[in-house]
């Protein structure tokens, strides 16, 4: 009986004996020699924020191979794709019989191999484990196709030949074949195109369409002419498409914001690395840098910055004027570079003080000359302009008035405000932070600037710069919503800026950096010009040079609406000058000011280094009843106390006459006068020259040196080099002087005195 169904079932006994063993081998085989489909690696690409390609960069062997899934790939180029290497390829194990029986067959008959007889899950198990093309080869790949199939979906398959198929020299992957030979994503692929492509990897350096043209122009239409035959084209799908000639783009290199791509790639391993880039704006702003700077000089170079104020999404980055251009220092990315920044950061100050109460926009500051301990600061220009509001210091960017504010407001404070909103200044060793912060004596960046500049779009709070997705949004307080509003609507308002922007421009020492940052509705705007090796460009500075850029580039965002509405915490009100309060009776000058929190703070009368004056705008004094003049408190003859307004006293040489003090306040009495007990007005100053100065005349030229005091009380004794002078006014001229060094000594009745040196070399 056992014998019987032996003999019975022998055929099915033994094909399931050789099933089993075929399987055991196989999963022994599987187990010893699994497969993968880990990716080689991939080239970079630092995209836009529409996905256009800012920048690539190849992979370590130099390869070109772009990331890219089945739904990114357009639907034609798989259809041409399956048609023309793998109709059976979703239906099939791995392997096709009859394509495998049909080579075999054509082998024999010819002698060498016709057709392979590939599937592409074969060509998948070629690509990711290459072999010299032999038998043995060919069976290991058979193998290799079945264990894939049994280890992954058709899907992921397909995806790894789309992203590692060979298209020629060091091309692979259907997405850096498009973007290679066509200039464009594997997503937006003609009839012709997806045809062209599909053919590409059976023989790319023969078929290669930069090089033979027409060779690729008939294995495309073999292809296209079999989608017909197949019934996947019509006829008239396949006339549109041979009209289209094989046309090839110069393998373009991308280079769109070339150093931010290089920026990200260095700092992120990611294959697509996606940034908020609007490509047109980048493009735009490119191409006028490099036209720019053509017009200023050699070795001149440029940076720009655009950035969402809402969001701190960077919408521009150009590092350098022209990254094709070595002799600009091209490589260079400014962005980044540590410079002076001239005046950019006397918004801050002054919105710093109006957040501490010091200022509001029309408190009265001195553009004189003063000097701030041992350090003694001058305009741009070399000019003064005497008694100035906040609002006027600000738009006229004026160095002598943001020092006065800084020194209130205390460098130290300033510097660790600045920090701890995340904006970095540098100092050179171990320095502390001193008053020339408030004039660009501090390194920082480009982007730096612009990060602080967009707390005046956004409330009071600087929005941290977002270069790529990766970047998380945040924000830090720098000032309060009411001193951004009012640094804002004052840069705003100034009639030498760019309509539409709030601009603060900035030279450093030596007109080696020319800054402008603005700040529109949306966008904080940033350029820099100048030469990254630091040498001067004589002539250039922000408002000439920076601000036409800067306007340039705000006409590409179509940016123009008004500053938001005023704050709560902002009132617009009447003041006086000079005590720098609300308007009272005897008010000389009335001025319109926007204040915060309803604080008004007075006038300050001296600077923190000359603190002996008399600082305050009421001077009290007793006045003889019968002569009108001068006495003291204490004298024997009928006075009354009276009280005159007095101005700051630095500013007396800037004073219409009935405004300065001797004007206001009488004579002494000779009859009662006591030095040693008067009352001081101010601080005697020596004005005309400064300590230290040094003069080079010729032989034949007279020198007229006109001086005058500051402050103190007349008569006045002027001492060159000990030996009284004859003049007892306040002005004095010195003529035919010889070389050598000078000291020149004031006093005034008082016995306050004030003293400087100055060097005469004539030749």
């Amino acid at each position: 009986m056992k014998w019987l169904l032996y003999r019975r079932f022998k055929k099915w006994i033994w094909l399931l004996a050789c099933w089993t063993a075929m399987t055991a081998v196989i999963i022994t085989l599987d187990t010893l020699y699994p497969v993968d489909l880990q990716s080689r690696s991939l080239s970079q690409a630092v995209l836009a924020e529409d996905g256009t390609i800012l920048r690539t960069f190849a992979d370590d062997n130099g390869v070109w191979r772009y990331p890219i899934t089945l739904d990114q790939v357009s639907p034609n180029y798989l259809e041409a794709l399956l048609t023309y290497e793998d109709q059976y390829f979703y239906s099939h194990p791995g392997i096709n019989p009859a394509a495998l029986v049909r080579a075999i067959w054509l082998w024999l008959r010819n002698g060498h191999i016709v057709s392979g007889g590939s599937t592409l899950t074969m060509q998948v198990a070629r690509i990711r484990y290459p072999e010299p093309r032999t038998v043995s080869a060919k069976l290991k790949e058979i193998i290799r196709a079945l264990q894939l199939e049994w280890h992954y979906s058709k899907d992921d398959i397909l995806t790894y030949y789309l992203n590692h198929a060979p298209f020629g020299g060091t091309i692979e992957g259907i997405q850096a074949a498009a973007f290679s030979y066509l200039g464009h994503s594997a997503e937006h692929l003609t009839d012709a195109q997806a045809a062209l492509l599909a053919v590409l990897p059976q023989a790319p350096s023969f078929y290669r369409p930069d090089r033979h043209p027409e060779r690729a122009r008939q294995a495309r239409d073999k292809l296209m002419h079999r989608l017909v035959v197949l019934g996947q084209w019509s006829p008239a799908q396949f006339e549109d498409a041979a009209i289209e000639d094989v046309q090839v783009s110069n393998l373009p290199r991308y280079q769109t914001a070339p150093l931010l791509a290089r920026r990200l790639a260095n700092q992120y391993q990611d294959q697509n690395i996606q940034t908020f880039i609007q490509a047109q704006w980048q493009q735009q702003v490119e191409e006028l840098l490099r036209g720019y700077v053509r017009g200023i000089g050699q070795q001149v170079s440029a940076a720009a910055l655009v950035v969402d104020n809402d969001s701190g999404k960077v919408r521009v980055y150009a590092g350098s004027a022209d990254f094709e251009d070595d002799k600009r220092f091209a490589y260079v990315d400014m962005v980044q570079a540590i410079r002076s920044p001239g005046s950019t950061l006397k918004p801050f100050i002054y919105g710093m003080a109006l957040d501490q109460g010091l200022i509001h926009s029309a408190s009265l500051l001195m553009d004189v000359p003063l000097r701030f301990g041992d350090y003694q600061p001058d305009n741009f220009n070399g000019g003064f302009s005497g008694p100035v509001s906040v609002t006027t210091a600000l738009q006229k960017s004026l160095n002598i008035p943001a020092v006065q504010v800084m020194e209130r407001l205390k460098p130290v404070y300033f510097f660790l405000q600045m920090k701890q909103a995340g904006i970095e200044l540098q100092l050179p060793g171990n320095a502390r932070p001193n008053l020339a912060v408030a004039l660009g004596g501090v390194g920082t960046r480009l982007e730096d600037l612009v990060y602080a500049y967009t707390s005046l779009g956004n409330k009071g709070n600087a929005r941290s710069l977002r270069f790529s997705t990766a970047d998380s949004a945040s924000q830090q307080p720098l000032l309060s919503e009411g001193a951004a509003w009012i640094i804002r609507k004052i840069l705003f308002d100034n009639e030498a800026n760019v309509a539409g922007l709030a601009v603060k421009t900035g030279t450093s020492y030596g007109f080696r950096d020319a800054w402008a940052i603005a700040v529109s509705q949306h966008y904080t705007l940033g350029v820099w010009i100048g030469r990254p090796d630091g040498t001067p460009m004589p002539g250039h500075y922000g408002q000439v040079t920076a601000v036409p850029l800067l306007n340039l580039i705000f006409q590409r965002l179509n940016d123009q609406r008004p500053v938001p509405a005023m704050p709560d915490s902002v009132t617009e009100t009447d003041i006086c000058w000079p005590q720098g309060e609300w308007v009272t009776q005897d008010c000389e000058q009335l001025k319109r000011a926007y204040v915060l929190e309803n604080t008004i703070p007075t006038t300050w009368y001296s600077t923190l280094a000359r603190q002996r004056a008399f600082v305050g705008s009421d001077f009290l004094y007793w006045q003889a009843k019968d002569s009108g003049l001068r006495v003291t408190p204490d004298c024997q003859i009928p006075a009354l106390q009276q009280t005159v307004t007095v101005w700051p006293a630095p500013l007396e040489h800037w004073l219409s006459p009935e405004l300065q003090r001797d004007s206001r306040i009488p004579v002494w009495d000779p009859r009662c006068h006591s030095p040693g007990t008067l009352l001081q007005q101010s601080v005697l100053q020596i004005r005309g020259v400064d300590d230290q100065d040094a003069f080079q005349v010729r032989q034949n030229q007279n020198i007229q040196m006109d001086l005058y005091a500051q402050g103190g009380d007349a008569p006045f004794y002027w001492f060159l080099n000990g030996s009284l002078l004859p003049e007892t006014g306040r002005r004095i001229q010195l003529k035919d002087l010889s070389s050598g060094i000078y000291q020149l000594t004031l006093m005034d009745q008082t016995g306050e005195t004030d003293r400087i040196e100055f060097n005469v070399l004539v030749r």
